[in-house]
């Protein structure tokens, strides 16, 4: 070791120095505290031998200035005396000397303890090491992280990061230094359906984003082409066991805000359960269903399902991160759900985002998040909602051929098949629908729906009607449609026209007994006043359709409709056709 000797008296130091050197030590002189902190400044030994009693600074006191200018790294210091009692041991040990030793300097004693502050020296050194090297490795794989955040929210075209700041989305995030993988897409479907997926993946750092790339875009696209949740969901989990390997997870949790029907559906894998508040800020109601993260079940043992609900004016959808739950305070509690719902109680919607923050970041008190932490708030709002959300495409040059198809399903394809978004696409693959693909959507599923909820399921619109009535029409629905074995629908879209005009004609026909048609009325209003405010929790579908257009028209019996898109008008309206 090297070791710096203090001692003013030169025949105590001479002799001092000559037992350290036959011991195998290298060793340094000072006569003085000043000389010694000085040498020490400039040579950093390892050990220092201070004697009790150098001029200006005894020994106590520049035991306490050596042991300060290395803190917090230890300084191993052995103060000598003429004789060491234990008032001097005790003073030397509260100074952060390790040792009193009585001169002369020869027992075997002190040659143990210098072998012990040597082995000690090396354990701090090794670990000194390690922690540089823990550093450097911190430090690449932040900018690991750095990177991966920013290739992930890259994968975003702008039109999609654009949704992001959807006006019914709040949304909240800080990130973990150490671990990270939250993720949030916003997306809207052709009939302007919200879709928000808050995903975290099972790993940290550069391959925790990495495991997210896979179900980005296709969360996007297949909203963007109206496929519905439970669809998603299943593409999503396929996406994850084909890119990543064997033993990768990613929790997800996606939500659907139908804010014309006032339905909101959830699928949960793996998150933490998403819950409502009331206008308010208090806790209405949670979402109990949950399933495996994405990827841990192979596709036909994967569950589909989604929890729906009607939601009252006012309502939020909230949703968070393990990470925020799992965040511990000072007293080592965690956040939880609670704290969540304690941090909104009370709070307006204009404040909810900040004061929310705050809470957290009260709740944290200043120590670092071991997790991303997230925080979704969705208003809830029963509004008419404007088709064509999805970003808009350029059109292509258009086909001026005309063409048809049709679809006719039974009961096992009405229960499995995702019709509407499979109709959109053949009409895109025609090049039919660049420039109206929210309008086409929208008449679609309109329709498509009309047929399988009242001809087929002979559901009853009344049922909305009581207290309770969309969630008995949701449950009723959901019974039906599992266990029907007999009905049919047939949709078709025909293209008519030339270059110079050209329309599609939509088609719906159901199997059911149809309805009075007199009671729909055939001069029923068309636009804005076929959008005048219902107080009934039905019709909207029809009242949007007519909003879009200059009539509809039914068959004698009520269980076929048709209606005309035109495909070069600026505004893509419906006009009616009567059916040949």
């Amino acid at each position: 070791m090297e070791i710096l000797l203090v001692e003013h008296r030169p025949a105590e130091a001479a002799a001092s120095a000559e037992f350290f050197r036959r011991s195998g030590h290298a060793v340094s002189l000072a006569d003085s505290g000043g000389q010694a902190l000085e040498h020490f400044r400039r040579n950093r030994p390892d050990l220092v031998v201070v004697g009790h009693h150098p001029p200006v600074l005894d020994g106590i006191g520049l035991t306490q200035a050596l042991v300060r200018q290395l803190a917090p790294r230890w300084l191993p210091v052995v103060l000598v005396s003429d004789a060491c009692d234990e008032g001097l041991r005790t003073r030397a040990a509260e100074a952060g000397a390790d040792a009193c030793f009585a001169r002369p300097l020869q027992s075997a004693a002190l040659s143990a303890r210098l072998d012990v502050i040597a082995r000690l020296l090396k354990m701090q050194q090794d670990a000194e090491s390690r922690l540089a090297r823990l550093d450097r490795y911190l430090a690449a794989e932040a900018e690991d992280l750095r990177i991966a955040r920013h290739l992930v929210e890259h994968q975003l075209a702008p039109e999609e990061a654009r949704l992001l700041d959807d006006p019914a989305v709040l949304h909240w995030r800080q990130s973990s230094p150490m671990r990270g993988g939250d993720m949030l897409s916003v997306a809207r479907a052709p009939s302007g359906i919200l879709h928000v997926m808050l995903a975290d993946a099972d790993s940290s750092g550069l391959s925790a984003y990495i495991s997210l790339l896979p179900i980005i875009g296709p969360f996007h696209r297949m909203t963007e082409k109206g496929f519905p949740l439970a669809t998603i969901a299943r593409e999503l989990n396929l996406k994850v066991r084909q890119a990543l390997p064997a033993n990768r997870r990613v929790a997800a949790q996606l939500v659907a805000v139908d804010a014309r029907e006032g339905i909101v559906s959830v699928w949960n894998g793996g998150m933490p359960a998403a819950f409502m508040l009331d206008d308010s800020g208090r806790h209405s109601r949670g979402f109990s269903r949950g399933q495996p993260p994405l990827g841990a079940l192979p596709d036909e043992a994967f569950d589909d399902r989604v929890e729906q609900h009607a939601f009252a004016r006012g309502e939020r959808l909230v949703m968070v991160s393990d990470g925020l739950q799992e965040a511990l305070g000072p007293t080592g509690r965690p956040f939880g759900a609670q704290g969540v719902i304690d941090a909104l109680a009370g709070l307006s919607r204009g404040q909810r985002r900040v004061e929310a923050s705050a809470a957290v970041a009260a709740q944290l008190d200043g120590l670092t998040a071991h997790d991303d932490m997230s925080l979704v708030l969705i208003d809830c709002e029963r509004e008419a909602a404007a088709p064509g959300a999805v970003p808009h495409k350029p059109a292509r040059p258009r086909d001026s051929g005309n063409w048809r198809f049709s679809l006719r399903l039974g009961a096992h394809e009405l229960a499995h098949l995702d019709v509407v978004p499979l109709l959109l696409n053949v009409a895109e693959q025609l090049n039919a629908t660049d420039e109206h693909a929210g309008e086409l959507f929208v008449i679609l599923s309109e329709l498509y729906n009309n047929a399988l909820d009242h001809g087929v399921l002979r559901l009853d619109s009344t049922l909305k009607l009581s207290p309770d009535g969309m969630e008995t029409w949701l449950k009723t629905r959901e019974k039906r449609l599992a266990g029907l074995s007999s009905g049919e629908i047939e949709l078709s879209v025909e293209r008519l026209g030339d270059a110079g005009e050209a329309w599609l004609r939509i088609v719906c026909r159901d199997s059911g007994p149809g309805f009075d048609v007199r009671a729909v009325g055939q001069g029923a209003p068309t636009g804005a006043a076929a959008m005048a405010p219902s107080t009934l929790p039905f019709g909207r579908g029809l009242a949007l359709v007519r909003h879009l257009a200059q009539g509809l028209d039914f068959n004698e019996c009520g269980n076929e409709i048709t209606a005309l898109l035109s495909l070069d008008s600026a505004t893509g309206r419906i006009v009616a056709q009567k059916t040949a």
